[in-house]
């Protein structure tokens, strides 16, 4: 066989999976083809045997559960289109929480903001593509991580600086208007990290001891020591551990700390202001 009808193969090919959904399939079909789905309903385009032996092939993988957004090393977030692959976590819906609210309290006048552990780089590109006047400098620790981000800056055309730290041990006091940060805070001994696309995940981005606080702790305190007076820190952090982080903001001397839901209407992030007088 030379030649298959897309939307033929497509029905065809999700008899025989248990894990690869239609949609699935449909993103894999367009990810080779390299069309958009109207074209795919529209001119049922057809499939030469390399495109079908490559779509198998990445349907195997997804079989096994590797993540869609790592076979197609492409996930929208917000009003981007990143690049992701298996050395950054997948941006998930629920770190726009993170977006939306530090949209609403900001407006537009040029700020210093800092996106720490920026991973495939979510954050801090959103933010400097809705603020364009925002100083915006992205940090990581993994020089793998950095590449990713890089490549996502100059996919959406943007601007951002990128520093590789471990967490806020390169920056220097009571520079930041803004930190913002989606750190690791699933506990080691927590199941989620042998589940089926989770597994696929760079584990130092998802894990961190002491119950998955440990992070949290730690950036909570160095930026109380970066931030600038009046300064803001959000964080993401786990459904189950708003008290927790909220104590450590109160710990270390923040006012005005807020929790936010995310879609699901779990307790996904806080915030919290430094005022040094």
């Amino acid at each position: 066989m030379d030649q298959y009808s897309a939307l033929n193969q497509i029905k065809i090919l999700k008899k025989s999976c248990k894990v690869c959904s239609q949609l699935d399939i449909e993103l894999l079909v367009l990810h080779i083809l390299k069309i958009d789905r109207n074209i795919l309903f529209r001119d049922n385009p057809l499939l030469t045997e390399e495109n079908y032996n490559k779509i198998v092939k990445l349907i195997d993988r997804r079989e096994m559960g590797e993540p869609i957004a790592y076979l197609t090393n492409n996930i929208g977030f917000w009003n981007l289109s990143l690049y992701v692959d298996d050395r950054v976590l997948i941006p998930r819906p629920e770190t726009e929480t993170l977006i939306k609210e530090v949209l609403c309290l900001f407006d537009s006048r040029e700020r210093w903001v800092l996106d720490l552990g920026t991973g495939s780089g979510a954050i801090g590109l959103t933010l400097a593509k809705e603020r364009p006047n925002w100083n915006v400098i992205c940090s990581d620790v993994s020089l793998d991580a950095l590449e990713v981000a890089s490549k996502n800056m100059k996919q959406n055309s943007l601007h951002v600086t990128f520093i590789n730290s471990d967490w806020l041990s390169s920056f220097r006091n009571r520079h930041f208007d803004i930190i913002i940060s989606n750190p690791p805070y699933i506990s080691p001994t927590d199941s989620r990290i042998l589940s089926d696309g989770i597994k696929f995940e760079p584990l130092k981005a998802l894990v961190s001891e002491l119950d998955g606080l440990k992070d949290l702790e730690n950036i909570i305190e160095a930026s109380s020591q970066i931030l600038a007076d009046d300064g803001y820190l959000f964080v993401e952090h786990g459904y189950d551990q708003s008290d927790r982080v909220v104590s450590f903001f109160n710990k270390f001397n923040f006012s005005d700390v807020r929790q936010y839901k995310d879609l699901n209407d779990d307790d996904r992030v806080c915030s919290g202001k430094l005022k040094r007088c």
